[in-house]
C-alpha cells in the first residue's frame, strides 16, 4: 500500500514537472549512488543507478523525485538482494538560479524494497541530504549528493554518495541576466574651458532663431537656391530654379505687292525682318515662303508673277539678313488661293500677297 501511495505521488510530481516546463525550469539527472549500509543490514557495499527530476518552485526552493536501483551482496556469501527505492522530497539552495555553482540541502522520504528470489522486505525511508551542483553555458549539469537514509521501519541508516549528470531546460530563458551598471567618468573642464564650451552653443541657439533668407520669395532659402533671381510667381524646382514647360510658338508674314509688280513695298521690309529675327532666335526652324496673285490676266502668267514674288522675299531673307538658303524656301501659287473677293480692287489688292507661317517649340517657366 506504501509503495502504490509513493509511486503515484512520484508519477504526479514528474507529471507536474512535464506540464510545468513550458512556464518554468526543469532538470533531469541519470546518475549512479555507492551505498554504505547499516552494519545490522549485513551488506556489503554497493554501487546502483538513479533517474531522477527536479521542479523549481520559487528561486531557491525546488521539488525533487527519484527512482534508484541496487544490487547488494549479502556478506556472508548467502545471496543477492535486489533493491529499490521511490523517493520525493525537496531541496533548498544557497545560491540563486543565475548562479553557476549552486550548493543545497535535501529532505525527503521514500519508499524502498529489497527482494531476494520469493522473499521481499519493504521500508519507509525518510532521508537528509547535502549537496552541490555546477552548471554549464550549454545546460548541462553535474550533482553530487551525500544522503542520509533512515529506515522508519527497522531504525537502520545508510549512507549513499551520489554522482549525477543533468539537464536544466529552459534554463538560458529564465535565468536573470545580470545587468552592470556603467557609470561614465565626466571630464572635469577648467572654468575657461567651460566659457570657451558655452559660447559656441549660445551662438548656435542664436543662429537657429534666426530665419533662414530667402532674397527672391520662391520657397527656397538662399543657401540652397541656385537661381537667385526667380520670378516669385514661378513654379521653381528644389534648387530654386524655374520650372520649365514647353508651347508652341508661331510668327506669320503678310507681304502686299502693287499691280504685276514683284518689287517688295519698302513698308514691308519689317515684315521680313520680323520673320527672320524670330529664325535667328530658334535655330531649329525653316519655312516656306508662298506667293500669290489676283485673278487679272492668265492663269500662267499669273503663277510666274507669284513665283517671283516668293522670290524675293525669300532672297531678301537670306541676303538682307542673313538666313541660311537650306532654311528657306519659296512656292508661287498664281490665284489658286485667294483670301477675299476678286470683284473689288481691295478684294484684289489683298490677293497679291506673300505669306509665311514659322512654327518653334519653346520653353518657358511655369507660372504658379
Amino acid at each position: 500500500m506504501k509503495k502504490t501511495l509513493l509511486i503515484a505521488c512520484l508519477t504526479s510530481t514528474v507529471g507536474n514537472i512535464a506540464v510545468a516546463s513550458e512556464p518554468s525550469d526543469f532538470e533531469v539527472y541519470l546518475g549512479a549512488s555507492h551505498y554504505f549500509w547499516d552494519g545490522d543490514r549485513s551488506l556489503d557495499n554497493a554501487t546502483g543507478f538513479d533517474l531522477g527530476g527536479e521542479l523549481p518552485v520559487t528561486e531557491r526552493l525546488s521539488l525533487d523525485a527519484w527512482l534508484s536501483k541496487v544490487d547488494a551482496d549479502v556478506e556472508n556469501g548467502s545471496g543477492e538482494l535486489e533493491g529499490e527505492r521511490y523517493s520525493l522530497g525537496g531541496l533548498y539552495h544557497f545560491a540563486d538560479a543565475n548562479e553557476d555553482v549552486r550548493p543545497f540541502v535535501s529532505v525527503g522520504a521514500g519508499h524502498q524494497e529489497f527482494e531476494s528470489g520469493n522473499n521481499s522486505q519493504d521500508e519507509t525511508v525518510a532521508y537528509l541530504g547535502a549537496g552541490l551542483k555546477k552548471y554549464f553555458d550549454n545546460n548541462i549539469v553535474v550533482r553530487g549528493d551525500l544522503l542520509g537514509m533512515n529506515s522508519l521501519d527497522n531504525e537502520l541508516t545508510d549512507v549513499a554518495v551520489r554522482l549525477s549528470v543533468g539537464y536544466a531546460f529552459g534554463r538560458s530563458a529564465a535565468r536573470p541576466i545580470a545587468k552592470e551598471k556603467v557609470i561614465m567618468a565626466q571630464p572635469t573642464v577648467p572654468e575657461k574651458q567651460e566659457e570657451a564650451v558655452v559660447e559656441p552653443v549660445q551662438k548656435a541657439t542664436i543662429a537657429a532663431a534666426i530665419p533662414a533668407k530667402d532674397s527672391d520669395g520662391d520657397g527656397i532659402i538662399d543657401s540652397l537656391d541656385q537661381c537667385l533671381d526667380t520670378d516669385k510667381n514661378y513654379h521653381v524646382d528644389d534648387t530654386g530654379c524655374p520650372v520649365m514647360e514647353t508651347e508652341t510658338v508661331s510668327i506669320k508674314m503678310n507681304v502686299v505687292f502693287p499691280t504685276n509688280s514683284a518689287e517688295i513695298p519698302a513698308a514691308s521690309r519689317s515684315e521680313i525682318k520680323r520673320v527672320a529675327d524670330f529664325m535667328q532666335q530658334f535655330k531649329n526652324t525653316s519655312v516656306t515662303v508662298e506667293g500669290h496673285s489676283d485673278d487679272r490676266g492668265r492663269d500662267s502668267y499669273n503663277k510666274t508673277l507669284s513665283q517671283k514674288r516668293a522670290d524675293a522675299v525669300r532672297l531678301s531673307l537670306i541676303n538682307d539678313f542673313g538666313l541660311n538658303e537650306s532654311r528657306v524656301s519659296a512656292m508661287g501659287y498664281g490665284e489658286e488661293n485667294p483670301i477675299a473677293d476678286n470683284g473689288t480692287a481691295a478684294g484684289r489688292a489683298e490677293n497679291r500677297r506673300v505669306v509665311a507661317v514659322v512654327m518653334a517649340n519653346s520653353q518657358k517657366p511655369a507660372i504658379k
